[in-house]
């Protein structure tokens, strides 16, 4: 059985961007060091978006639609 680490904060943004990024369905909400993500995806390995906000709530339905408080890029800086 392989024991659970709980995932950097930089990780878990990342995550939270790129499921974003690629509409996959889930409820998204971080506040500084709280951050959690309810459906979604693990960013693939060579994607290097994040999010760039502290604070924000976002939800993706099926069908490609996306409620978010966050409108800025993915991109990193």
């Amino acid at each position: 059985m392989k024991k659970y680490t709980p995932e950097p904060s930089k990780d878990r943004l990342q995550a939270i961007a790129y499921s974003l990024d690629a509409l996959i369905p889930g409820l998204y909400i971080w506040a500084g060091p709280i951050i959690l993500r309810l459906g979604g995806s693990q960013s693939e390995e060579n994607y290097s978006g994040t999010i760039h906000s502290k604070f924000g709530i976002a939800l993706v339905l099926p069908g490609y639609r996306i409620h978010s408080t966050y409108q800025d890029s993915y991109d990193p800086r």
